[in-house]
């Protein structure tokens, strides 16, 4: 349940990718249209992940998970809805309903993936850095094999893309395990102050995994000018290689256990702040794929490393914090894009240099706050 639930947003964005198109075709609306309305749904994360914190401590993270992944078994129904319906709705209609579907994704989905973490570190307190690997793999595994599932499901009909999330939501919704209220409730940190920081550095990791994604294409065309399908066919190299280095990374986290959070933090941020250098200097285009790729893969190992330091310290219910900061740094770092920086990967160095020295101070502070006290 836990790995496949993890999966949902990451099946949901990846057959985005693939039904916008058709779904532009039947509507005949611009396709920048509806990508526009999909980001908006999405920037309802920034609140209604708040709420499902909050209705997490008075309801339980059960019922919690049970809730949005029945939102978010709603907003694509709505999408297969008008899929089967465009030949007798009109294009405003259409364009209505579609509007719907993105805002009911947008208030629901942003609550699974932190529940979902909540339940993993409740089900096995053994080895919460698993824990959390077990959700990170199944978004892993879900961008993964989504797009080759989709080119399958296309040859037999379309019909079935849009079916595929609606299968994998309703098996969450039936294998989520009854945790208690009692069980699920925590109390919040009397001493919340002390983990902002940590918020700013899944905020700026947020930003460089975003950014770093996004300027590769920009980075890639400078190597192959007017040559679109090799630049394509190098980003998904690179995604390739992210997606199977991560599942390995994911799966030791899974199987290996009192792994010290604090340490894995600072490692991870040392290799993705290295990797980020290395990838503004490099002059081919197979290094750069694979220094990028290794960012990707560092910065996942810091997500796990920071959301459990945040969880353990300040209370389950802030790893919707954590999300609610993620779209922020998914949102800023997009928005770059639009500026083209001549040395995207420079600017994600900068960025990386501030997180790792803050993590450091903090590392000194805590770990070895005796050697600290007589400097």
């Amino acid at each position: 349940m836990v790995s496949g639930g993890g999966g949902l947003l990451g099946v949901s964005q990846q057959i985005a990718l693939v039904v916008l198109p058709l779904l532009a075709d039947i509507m005949s609306v611009r396709y920048e249209t509806l990508v526009n309305w999909q980001a908006a749904g999405s920037f309802l994360f920034l609140f209604s992940s708040l709420f499902w914190a909050k209705m997490m401590t008075t309801k339980g993270v059960s019922f919690v998970v049970k809730v949005t992944t029945a939102g978010f078994l709603l907003s694509n129904l709505v999408l297969l809805f008008l899929w089967l319906g465009y030949t007798w709705l009109s294009v405003e209609l259409m364009l209505g309903v579609f509007i719907v579907s993105r805002l009911i994704h947008g208030v629901f989905s942003s609550g699974i993936v932190p529940q979902l973490q909540v339940s993993a570190l409740m089900l096995y307190p053994q080895n919460s850095i698993g824990a959390l690997a077990k959700v990170s793999l199944g978004g892993t595994l879900a961008r993964c094999l989504t797009p080759l599932a989709c080119i399958g499901l296309i040859m037999l009909s379309p019909t079935w893309v849009f079916a595929l999330p609606l299968l994998l939501s309703l098996f969450v919704l039936l294998t989520t395990p009854s945790l208690t209220i009692g069980q699920s409730k925590t109390q919040q940190s009397a001493k919340l102050r002390q983990h902002w920081g940590l918020l700013i550095v899944a905020f700026i990791c947020a930003f460089s995994l975003c950014f770093g994604q996004f300027s590769l294409v920009q980075v890639l065309t400078r190597f192959i000018p007017d040559n679109s399908v090799e630049v394509s066919q190098w980003v998904a190299i690179n995604l390739a290689l992210t997606a199977c280095l991560s599942t390995f990374n994911q799966l030791y986290f899974i199987k290996k256990k009192n792994i010290d959070s604090e340490k894995l933090l600072v490692l991870s941020l040392a290799i993705a702040l290295l990797m980020a250098c290395l990838s503004s200097v490099a002059n081919d285009i197979f290094a750069i794929c694979v220094f990028v790729s290794l960012i990707f893969v560092a910065l996942n190992s810091a997500t796990l490393a920071y959301t459990n330091i945040i969880v353990a310290k300040a209370g389950k219910h802030y790893a919707n914090y954590v999300t609610t900061t993620h779209t922020l740094g998914y949102a800023l770092g997009a928005v770059f894009v639009n500026f083209s920086v001549r040395l995207p990967y420079a600017l994600i160095c900068a960025a990386l240099f501030v997180a790792f020295s803050f993590i450091i101070g903090r590392f000194i502070r805590c770990a070895y706050i005796d050697q600290a006290k007589s400097l």
